[in-house]
């Protein structure tokens, strides 16, 4: 039986070539799968553990008993040997301790920690030297920033105290690397205040103070610190252990750490489920893109096989007719096709290693080896026990026909149920997969080969309609006279081999065009997320003193308002609420970056949320506030009652103080005085209030003027004359329901404040009326509010109000389809409390090259930057990118899987071919008819993988995975960039056209040789 296989491999050369090839594609798009995969998921696991925050890096455990003496190395101490017992295996610990205190030197003093950590000295470029261990008596030996230098006074060799122990510098150290997870963040690289000196070295004077490993003290008692361990989980823990097992193990110290009293503070568990949420969406897309590349091998296979075999069916029928066995047939049949399937295990392996090193190399955003593995080989070797079994499959019909059917030069067509129920297989599968995707929520299950199996369906049911449709018009042309065309298309209907090769070459056009298509919306949608989401072209993340401080920065930065703009954004479009975008809004449609889905233009946006003040600020300077005001009320009745007057100001670096004046508002007309030091330079007046809880009688208080003196009442200037404040322009009641106001006029005008009996739960009062009120908002319409109407939100100091709508939008910067945007300035001088929300500051493309230190030379302290294609490269990082990148890639293999079918079959057919053409050439058939017929199949595949993918590109468009968070602020593109999708399709017509063409020759030359014409 092996003499007979070898003989039957060597006869039939072509055909074992040809299933050793597709075996060996397919056998490498199985093995390509899970080593791209593998590599890809290292990739994320890296990108993301170099993208992480500090504290999603390591788990701390804290020794929670504080000891005497110097902070030092804990290796031998019984806290470190249980951290190695808890610690799981990969982590790398990196021991410490610290004390807390006050630092002394002959310049000044500083709050910082006294600290001891494992492998500083690395990370850091010392002037002078590292500490060292010393003996009991010497000074402790301790490492200090450059700032803290600065600040205490002190060089290599000076000495300063820490608490009550005196220490000696032997180092002043810079980091190398503050974004090193070592350093966790601002936990000992601190930095500056806002509005300080800033220079060009990371850090400020609190950075931490490192001491030796042994450093024994006379009195060890003078100072106490605790023991500390950091877990930092590492590439090989992520490359080596799975994202479960990892989990688990985090579980159990967290666990264990509580029992033992250490605690276990981390954001690692948020890491590992980003890591676990992108491999398993890189997984679930490959897979479909290698499964789809395996399939089309083993069709290819399949119509391959069974047209060599129809050509081979007289043979078997008179092999049978003389005894053979059936069972010897099948056993030639594996036997001839077996051995090129076990050829192509290891081929398919290394072909697959290969495919993926070179996609892996210019897909993945860092480096990774990539390796074969038993995975990687057992599904080579499903691969290619597929390919055995479509080889098989594709012989069944031959092998268990009878005879009669054999010795027939057509073979009998399948009918009945038999026939469709391919068909109806296909259909219902497509059709429960396209309703499970479009049903809503994350693809998964049948949803996620929605678009391949509408593709298989739409192709074996637009094949069926081609053959039918072929007959029918062939067989008109030929009535026609149209010889060539009519002739072509008859053979192509009266052969069944045609069918699965139309079906073939359908779904390969459909899904090239199709991912191709899903990869164009994909990156258009990753540029117009991060286009919205980050709202300019570079963001920067910066801390002010203030708002004021922010605003007054950020223009001195930028006089003309050419490239920067200050901006405040305080809650996000998960949380509850309506997040706030604050803009200076006369730089916003210069800087802000415009998109069409915002459905506004910024400089309507711009134009409506900043209309022309009421009135202006009220400013002043001097260290006094002077109040007179004249008081109305039965003193007797009030008894104990208090009535005090208070005034907010805003400070020049913007801050909110409440002053109350020494003394009690009494009946009659007083001056009363309030000390303003934060006024030396500059302030403006936020408020006058009166604070009466309880008032048993109406009480009428008259302001009369407002004046500033340097001190004592020297040198005092008149802020507002009583006319001033007699003018009711000038001010907005705080609570209108419960107060009135009504202006003096003569010779004591001033400012009348009637408070009905009550008791009163909020001071009464005036606000300055520098700022329209309500703020003028622009809001997106997912928030439900009118036009014209008011709509609640928290301000830029955290406190509730109301905003008068004069806009909506679909979208707006920064925030995508929830919130609203205002006016800095406007919500600044409306605000009475502190801080609340992220300071920004939004660059434009033209900001120049030294930006950074414009901001920092106005006291801004830089924390962050980002930019818009910083944003769009991340989201090309991504698992679900990634996974695109592949399918691409099994697309464009798949056009030459339908070539490689193509040819398969021409092959197969092709004696039968050129002996029917022979016969009709001699009867007198034209030379021109003479051309294969080749063409026909493609032009049928083109058209139908035009509209079917058409067709499935608007019933699963929606339900595409673009996102590894699932979702955007922005609407995708309903439709591709035509142009980038013609430059893959068209030249995968053109090769099929090609193809086609070759064929045709090669059919035409047979003819004329064997006809002699």
């Amino acid at each position: 039986m092996l003499t007979v296989i070898w003989g039957a491999i060597a006869a039939r050369r072509a055909q074992a070539m040809a299933v050793l090839l597709l075996a060996v594609l397919a056998s490498a798009a199985a093995a390509a799968a899970p080593t791209y995969v593998a590599a890809a998921g290292q990739a994320l696991a890296r990108y993301e553990l170099s993208t992480a925050q500090p504290n999603e890096l390591r788990m701390r455990l804290a020794d929670p008993v504080e000891y005497p003496g110097m902070p030092g190395d804990p290796t031998r101490t019984v806290f470190a040997g249980k951290v190695r017992q808890l610690t799981p295996a990969g982590f790398d610990v990196v021991l410490g301790a610290q004390s807390g205190g006050v630092a002394a030197g002959r310049a000044g003093t500083v709050t910082s920690n006294l600290t001891y950590r494992a492998g500083v000295c690395e990370r850091v470029t010392v002037t002078g030297a590292c500490p060292r261990a010393i003996s009991r008596g010497e000074l402790p030996e301790v490492m200090v920033s450059t700032h803290t230098a600065a600040r205490l006074g002190v060089a290599v060799g000076d000495q300063f105290t820490f608490g009550a122990v005196s220490v000696r510098v032997t180092g002043i150290y810079q980091p190398l690397d503050v974004k090193d997870p070592f350093w966790l963040g601002e936990e000992f690289i601190r930095p500056p205040p806002a509005d300080s000196t800033s220079t060009s070295i990371p850090g400020s004077a609190e950075d931490a103070i490192f001491s030796a490993e042994s450093s024994p003290l006379v009195d060890e008692q003078v100072i106490l610190f605790r023991s500390t361990a950091d877990l930092y989980a590492t590439e090989q823990l992520l490359d080596n252990q799975s994202i479960e097992d990892l989990r688990a193990a985090v579980a159990v110290l967290e666990r264990d750490g509580s029992r033992e009293g250490f605690g276990a503070g981390t954001s690692l568990p948020s890491l590992l489920d980003r890591v676990r949420l992108q491999r398993g969406q890189l997984a679930d897309g490959v897979t479909l893109g290698a499964g789809l590349l395996v399939l089309l091998c083993w069709l290819v296979l399949f119509v391959a096989v069974a047209s060599a075999a129809d050509q081979r069916r007289p043979e078997q029928g008179l092999l049978l007719l003389r005894g053979v066995q059936r069972r010897r047939l099948w056993a030639l049949a594996i036997g001839e096709h077996a051995v090129p399937v076990l050829v192509a295990i290891p081929l398919g392996c290394l072909a697959g290693l290969a495919a993926a090193q070179l996609l892996a190399a210019h897909t993945l955003p860092t480096h990774v080896d990539v390796a074969v593995d038993a995975t990687t080989i057992g599904f080579a070797t499903i691969g290619a026990a597929g390919a055995l079994a479509a080889v098989l499959l594709a012989q069944a019909r031959m092998m268990s026909a009878p005879v009669v059917d054999l010795l027939r030069r057509v073979p009998a067509r399948v009918r009945g149920w038999r026939a469709t129920i391919g068909d109806v297989v296909a259909v219902s599968i497509a059709v429960a997969a396209v309703v499970q995707l479009r049903s809503g929520g994350s693809p998964s299950g049948l949803a996620l080969v929605a678009p391949v199996a509408g593709a298989l369906a739409a192709g074996v049911l637009l094949a069926r309609v081609a053959m039918i449709a072929g007959a029918v018009v062939g067989a008109q042309l030929l009535l026609r006279g149209r010889t060539a065309v009519g002739l072509a298309l008859v053979q192509v209907a009266r052969q069944p081999r045609f069918r699965p090769l139309i079906a073939l070459l359908t779904v390969v056009v459909a899904m090239l065009a199709f991912t191709v298509a899903t990869s164009e919306v994909a990156s258009a949608a990753y540029r117009d997320r991060a286009a919205v989401e980050v709202g300019a072209p570079r963001v920067v993340e910066v801390d002010a003193t203030s708002r004021s401080h922010l605003l007054t920065a950020v223009r001195a930065a930028d006089p003309e308002g050419s490239f920067a703009m200050a901006a405040v954004v305080s809650g996000s479009p998960d949380a509850a609420g309506t997040p706030l975008l604050a803009v200076d809004s006369d730089r916003l449609a210069t800087v802000a970056a415009p998109h069409p889905s915002y459905g506004v233009s910024l400089p309507d946006v711009a134009r409506d949320i900043h209309p022309p003040a009421p009135g202006a600020p009220v400013q002043l300077r001097g260290r006094q506030l002077i109040m007179a005001l004249s008081a109305d009320f039965d003193a007797e009745v009030f008894a104990g009652n208090r009535v005090r007057l208070a005034i907010t100001i805003s400070g020049r670096n913007g801050t909110r103080v409440v002053l109350p004046p020494r003394d009690d508002i009494q009946p009659g007309q007083k001056d009363y005085v309030l000390q303003v030091p934060e006024c030396a330079q500059e302030c403006r007046i936020v408020k006058i209030e009166i604070d009466a809880p309880v008032v048993p009688r109406p009480l009428r208080v008259q302001f009369e003027e407002l004046r500033t003196a340097e001190g004592d009442g020297e040198g005092g200037t008149v802020v507002l004359t009583g006319a001033q404040l007699a003018d009711l322009q000038r001010w907005r009641l705080l609570d209108p329901n419960d107060t009135s106001l009504n202006a003096a006029s003569g010779t004591k005008a001033g400012l009348v404040l009637d408070i009905p009996e009550a008791r009163r739960a909020r001071p009464a009062g005036v606000g300055v009326a520098d700022a329209p009120f309500p703020l003028p908002v622009y809001l997106t319409r997912s928030k439900g509010t009118g036009l014209g109407g008011s709509h609640p939100y928290d301000g830029v100091d955290g406190t509730p109000t109301n905003g008068s709508v004069r806009g909506l939008a679909d979208r707006l910067p920064r925030l995508g389809g929830s919130g609203l945007i205002v006016d800095l300035e406007y919500a600044d001088r409306l605000a009475v409390a502190s801080q609340n929300g992220s300071e920004e500051v939004w660059l434009a493309q033209s900001a120049p090259a030294d930006v950074l230190d414009r901001l920092r030379a106005q006291g801004l302290v830089v924390r962050g930057d980002r930019t818009i294609t910083r944003v769009r490269e991340d989201f090309d990082r991504q698992g679900a990118a990634l996974a695109l990148r592949f399918n691409v890639f099994a697309a464009l293999a798949g056009v030459l899987i339908g070539a490689a079918g193509l040819v398969a079959t021409a092959s197969a057919e092709q004696r039968t071919r050129v002996a029917m053409l022979v016969a009709l050439r001699r009867q007198g058939l034209p030379p021109r008819a003479v051309r294969g017929g080749y063409g026909w199949p493609v032009v049928f595949a083109v058209g139908s993988g035009a509209l079917v993918t058409l067709v499935i590109w608007l019933l699963t468009r929606r339900g595409q995975r673009l996102f590894s968070d699932g979702r955007s602020p922005v609407p995708l593109p309903d439709w591709p960039d035509v142009g980038r999708l013609l430059l893959f399709a068209v030249p995968a017509v053109i090769l099929f056209a090609l193809t086609a063409v070759v064929l045709g020759r090669i059919i035409a030359a047979s003819v004329r040789r064997r006809s002699g014409r």
